[in-house]
């Protein structure tokens, strides 16, 4: 690889089919990595994924009440009228977002060197070889597979790949200006950037990055390159508008919200979780954003559902530390900022660049808004693009200072960098293929979290493998003495050994940790029936009813008890209240028709 790469000079269609080959061979063993973790949320219990169509009025694209992930949704529900639940398709789709933002970062750097700030510097690295490193180590980095092998984080990397166009976009439209095409050019930054928005909140950034770009790379008079960013800076609305109308009613005026000054604060209070406050969760961010920073050195470990602690005080020898590496970092990027007005000002100014994007790109999941989550390895999917300029940057910058043998000792680690990546990420797919052997690697690295053990159980179970299960189950109960989905299966499994008792006990400690658990308030009427204890199963039945009314179920399940309690017609209100909210129901059609002989 050494070798061809040295003999490469910019030849930007040799580089983009390498880019897209090493995509597609290091990602050609995830196609079957199944759904996961939330995907069965996100994706298969989603009925608008099913039929988009019953929602047109509800999802659009700049409509303040839309879905606020509207395009990201639109992509699910493509891939599910063409695929079904075939995992493959939905890999495929991830895939060609994933290969075709390593493509647009690719491209992204060349458009730098080519601004008038670079115009009269011709890096001794070579600009395509800057670019395709760049592009490459953003394509291949394991950490990726968070975003590209788990399914429903393509919301991410969709995102991640609208920004790129956005910005790309209006890179080309200001570096045209004279031509006709600048507009068309400007038009689809526009538009890619509003689909950024509607597909994940990470797009908020972009115009941020926008305006740093335009500062740092272009010229022109002050007064037009304002009035160039406007409508672009102006996007940043739709997401806080959004989340204001969708879940303040009284706020569905588009105009009177962005009229609001209390706006963004009023947004990031309805966007955050309530159990762990800003000023907790910036000191926690500041931990994670220093492992972030580790996972994108040194990408060992790689967990899917991280045991990290929240920090309550920033006057915790870590956090303060975390503070202290942030800092430095921060102000490198000012200082090298400086340093572009004197020597080595454009790989001075290409750091600066990358090293601003990266904590920029990261600040709206890991900084002062509370997400439920305090790290998951996908968020890094948007903000590495700049960690691997600044990278790059570095490199340009160490091979301009130090001549041909430098660029081969660069080209040489490089190259060994990404065929370590490479390997890496295929070994991290391997193990997202499978759900058990996943669980089991997330529960090793978090032995004492909850969640990991209840996921491994529940696949235990689709494996037949009970008492693994029932083990897993108690150790999330241990952990979380309140997790009502837990009690619920180990009831289950109790109910399935004949331990009627036990199961009882289980299904109401679920009921009594989550008062609103319709299903266990089923299971537990359902036992209650079988025991002959009607009054107790008809009272647990219709409270599954109130707190889920389309609960078929639960509705089959006490008609069929006022059956035995020979009370034909409340029986046959609720067969026909099944029917309603399923037409094609057979045991329902039935029932009715043997009522009303």
């Amino acid at each position: 690889m050494l070798k061809t790469l040295r003999r490469l000079p910019d030849m930007p269609i040799v580089h983009l089919l390498i880019i897209a080959a090493v995509c597609v061979i290091i990602y050609s063993n995830s196609f079957k990595a199944p759904f996961m973790f939330d995907d069965y949320t996100n994706i298969i219990e989603k009925s608008v994924i099913k039929d988009i169509g019953q929602y047109k009025d509800s999802y659009s694209l700049i409509s303040p009440k839309a879905n606020r992930r509207f395009v990201g949704v639109l992509t699910f529900a493509l891939n599910y009228k063409l695929n079904g639940m075939d995992v493959a398709g939905y890999h495929v789709f991830n895939l060609i977002v994933h290969a075709l933002s390593a493509l647009a970062v690719y491209w992204l750097v060349m458009l730098i060197f080519r601004t008038p700030f670079f115009e009269s510097f011709d890096p001794f690295f070579g600009r395509g070889l800057a670019a395709l490193f760049t592009a490459l180590l953003f394509a291949v980095h394991p950490i990726q597979t968070s975003a590209v092998t788990y399914i429903v984080q393509r919301y991410t990397s969709l995102a991640t790949l609208l920004c790129l166009v956005s910005l790309l976009a209006y890179v080309k439209s200001r570096l045209k200006l004279s031509s006709p095409v600048c507009y068309g050019l400007y038009a689809v930054s526009i538009i890619a950037a509003v689909a950024a928005m509607r597909t994940k909140e990470i797009a908020f950034t972009l115009p941020v990055i926008a305006v740093l770009f335009e500062f740092l790379f272009l010229d022109g008079r002050l007064k037009k390159r304002i009035l160039y960013l406007i409508p672009l800076v102006s996007t940043m609305l739709i997401i806080p508008i959004s989340i204001l109308a969708n879940k303040a009613p009284d706020a569905a005026n588009a105009l009177a919200i962005a009229l609001n000054p209390k706006l963004i604060d009023s947004s990031m209070k309805l966007a955050s979780v309530t159990d762990i406050t800003r000023t907790e969760y910036l000191f926690t961010e500041l931990r994670v954003i220093v492992t972030y920073l580790r996972l994108l050195f040194v990408p060992v470990s790689l967990n899917l559902d991280y045991d990290y602690p929240v920090f309550r005080s920033f006057f915790k020898a870590g956090v303060m530390l975390s503070f202290l590496v942030v800092a430095l970092l921060f102000a490198s990027a000012l200082y090298m900022l400086f340093k572009s007005f004197r020597a080595y000002r454009c790989p001075a100014r290409l750091y600066c660049f990358g090293m601003l994007w990266f904590f920029i790109a990261l600040s709206v999941e890991s900084s002062v808004i509370p997400i439920k989550d305090v790290i998951n390895e996908y968020r890094l999917y948007y903000p590495s693009v700049g960690f691997f300029i600044a990278v790059i940057a570095v490199v340009v910058w160490i091979v301009q200072k130090w001549g041909r043998p430098a660029k081969v000792y660069a080209i040489s680690v490089l190259s060994l960098i990404i065929v370590v990546f490479s390997a890496m990420t295929v070994l991290r797919n391997e193990v997202w293929a499978d759900r058990v052997r996943l669980w089991e690697d997330t529960v090793r690295k978090s032995p004492n979290k909850a969640r990991p053990h209840y996921n491994l159980g529940y696949d235990y179970i689709r494996q037949g493998r009970v008492v693994d299960a029932s083990r897993e189950f108690q150790t999330a109960i241990t952990l979380k003495p309140d997790f009502a989905d837990a009690y619920n299966n180990l009831g289950d499994i109790y109910a399935a050994q004949g331990r009627m008792d036990e199961a009882i006990d289980a299904f109401k400690k679920a009921v009594q940790s989550d008062p609103n658990f319709a299903v266990a308030y089923n299971n537990l009427g359902t036992i209650y029936d079988e025991r002959g204890q009607f009054e107790e199963a008809a009272a647990d039945y219709r409270m599954a009813i109130r707190l889920q009314p389309d609960y078929i179920d639960a509705r089959l399940n006490l008609g069929n008890l006022l059956i035995k309690a020979k009370q034909f017609n409340e029986a046959a209100a609720e067969f026909q209240g099944v029917l309603h909210l399923a037409p094609y129901n057979d045991e329902a059609a039935q029932k009715l028709r043997a009522l009303h002989r």
